[in-house]
């Protein structure tokens, strides 16, 4: 048995045989790698228990959206105040910039000032467009309205914009309707006194000192002429017309009289020529052959006024050579036609005697 005094410093003895290990001695001298330690035995792994269910979560429940309401419109007040205009404002540095440019050279000055950038021009008063021949044979009326009455002191003309072709076209149009209405009206306020009024008793014609024409008829010109189609200077008066238009059809349907007709020629004559005068003379003129023949129309004993009170609408109309080249043809007869306004037929003829060779009463020339 080894003493533990014998034992050198860091010896340990045996644990197993309390022996001195010269290994372990050794190892500690000079730093060997110690004898790996045996591990204890381990017990066997007990095996793992059934682990027990966990709690069931609860089933989810989806929460019911509310209704979405459209939002409300949004209202702006209205603006009791104009809205502020704030101006833009000024760019800074333009007119340094402006002072700071380079000057143009000469040439460009040159360029826009030299010679051949001017032109003489003619100082001498430019004529103004003569007048059209259209327009100097209808005179200045119409026409005097663009030039003021001259009697400014010189100063702007007042703006007045003159009139443009269209607009004195229309006027004239105008014009003209309105003197066709007018001898409309003339025509139809003749044809109606005569027949109400009727020819006064005792009157005497008032005596003029233009010529008056007189109420002739053509003894050579037979007429009426059997029923057919003619022409209307084929007529030679009495005849009874069906249809009947107006009296200037170019041609006309005669039908016995004691048949409904629309209108009758109750009288063809010759106008007559004026007294003293033994030629016609040059064409007088539509105006003044569409009141002589109206007046000769009218006259007593052209229209049966017996048989023509049975009627209560009964229109008298007048033709006449409408034109020069008719009257230098030779054409100078004067055609009584008469119808009822209301468009019936007429059943009876009423031509009458026919018109006395007396002097016609005209109104006194005026002055």
């Amino acid at each position: 048995m080894t003493d533990e005094r014998d034992r050198e410093p860091g010896q340990e003895p045996d644990d197993a045989t309390g022996s001195f290990d010269a290994d372990a001695w050794f190892r500690a001298q000079f730093g060997g790698a110690p004898e790996p330690a045996v591990p204890p035995p381990t017990a066997a792994p007990v095996p793992p228990g059934p682990v027990p269910p966990g709690p069931v979560p609860p089933a989810l429940v989806e929460p019911v959206a509310p209704p979405l309401a459209p939002p409300a419109a949004v209202i702006e007040p209205e603006p009791t105040q104009p809205a502020e205009v704030v101006p833009p404002a000024a760019v800074l540095g333009d007119a340094t910039t402006e002072l700071l440019r380079e000057p143009e050279t000469g040439a460009s000055l040159d360029e826009l000032f030299g010679e051949s950038s001017f032109q003489e021009y003619d100082d001498t008063l430019i004529p103004a467009p003569p007048r059209s021949e259209r327009r100097a044979r209808r005179g200045s009326g119409g026409d005097g309205g663009d030039g003021g009455d001259g009697n400014g002191d010189g100063g702007e003309p007042a703006a007045r914009a003159p009139l443009g072709r269209t607009q004195k076209v229309l006027l004239w149009v105008a014009g003209g309707l309105a003197a066709v209405l007018a001898l409309v009206a003339v025509f139809v306020v003749g044809t109606r006194i005569p027949l109400l009024l009727g020819p006064a008793p005792g009157a005497e014609p008032i005596a003029s000192a233009s010529p008056t024409p007189t109420a002739s008829v053509d003894a050579g010109r037979v007429g009426p002429v059997p029923p057919g189609d003619y022409r209307w200077d084929e007529l030679g008066g009495g005849e009874c017309l069906e249809p009947f238009i107006d009296a200037w059809q170019d041609t006309v349907t005669v039908v016995d009289c004691a048949t409904p007709h629309g209108g009758q020629l109750v009288l063809r004559a010759e106008l007559p020529l004026a007294e003293g005068a033994l030629t016609a003379g040059p064409y007088p003129g539509e105006p003044l052959l569409a009141s002589q023949a109206l007046q000769l129309c009218s006259s007593a004993g052209v229209l049966d006024l017996a048989a023509a009170g049975e009627f209560r609408d009964i229109v008298l109309q007048a033709a006449f050579p409408v034109s020069p080249e008719e009257w230098d043809a030779g054409e100078r007869d004067y055609f009584c036609f008469v119808s009822r306004s209301s468009g019936e037929p007429l059943t009876v003829s009423l031509v009458g005697s026919g018109p006395a060779p007396t002097a016609l009463p005209t109104a006194p020339p005026a002055g």
